[in-house]
């Protein structure tokens, strides 16, 4: 009797206190590039597995000579879940990787490849569910389960160089957080149509 209760005591403390999700380094996206003076580049990720909730991007502009010192999913090894990112734990990644270089760009976040084109062939800057548009040579960022971006499987960034002389290496990469119970295909609608079964 007692063993089945600590049992499920331990059970019932897995359930409360466990996390209740990953960041899915077998599924990161990383593209290395080369952005022309003045010029845009699309970037398309792969697919987003089910169950994706958050997203964090790190976006380095890098010197001919310069490597970043440790990529995007091992530093997040050491942040549990996507509330430490937003509570300061971003700093840590951002300042993870070598000195940037001076070359900046501006980007902007699609999930339309539609309105990706249209920016990036010099359109109008409309249909973006993330815009940076002050030029940077990092940038960390978190796209929380409400943001309109992590609505799509797959998402489209357009790079547009500030530098009007010399082409830019530029290195992005893009790690998914998978909601556990998401993942399994349990969400609000399958959750209400058990209920009203019941």
């Amino acid at each position: 009797m007692k063993f089945a209760v600590v049992a499920l005591a331990l059970g019932f403390c897995a359930l409360a206190f466990g996390q209740n999700g990953q960041w899915d380094r077998e599924r990161a996206f990383s593209h290395t590039f080369k952005l022309k003076a003045s010029g845009r580049y699309i970037v398309k990720t792969t697919p987003m597995p089910q169950g994706t909730t958050e997203i964090v991007f790190r976006m380095t502009v890098l010197e001919d000579n310069q490597q970043i010192s440790g990529n995007l999913v091992s530093l997040l090894k050491g942040i549990p879940d996507p509330t430490a990112i937003s509570q300061g734990s971003a700093a840590a990644v951002f300042l993870a990787s070598k000195i940037a270089g001076d070359d900046k760009n501006r980007f902007a976040v699609f999930i339309s490849e539609e309105s990706a084109r249209t920016y990036a062939d010099g359109g109008a800057l409309t249909g973006a569910c993330y815009v940076q548009n002050v030029p940077v040579n990092k940038e960390v960022r978190l796209l929380s389960s409400n943001a309109v971006c992590t609505k799509s499987a797959v998402l489209y960034f357009v790079f547009e160089s500030a530098n009007r002389l010399m082409a830019q290496n530029v290195v992005l990469e893009v790690v998914p957080w998978i909601d556990a119970n998401q993942a399994r295909g349990w969400n609000n609608a399958n959750k209400q149509s058990v209920l009203d079964l019941c």
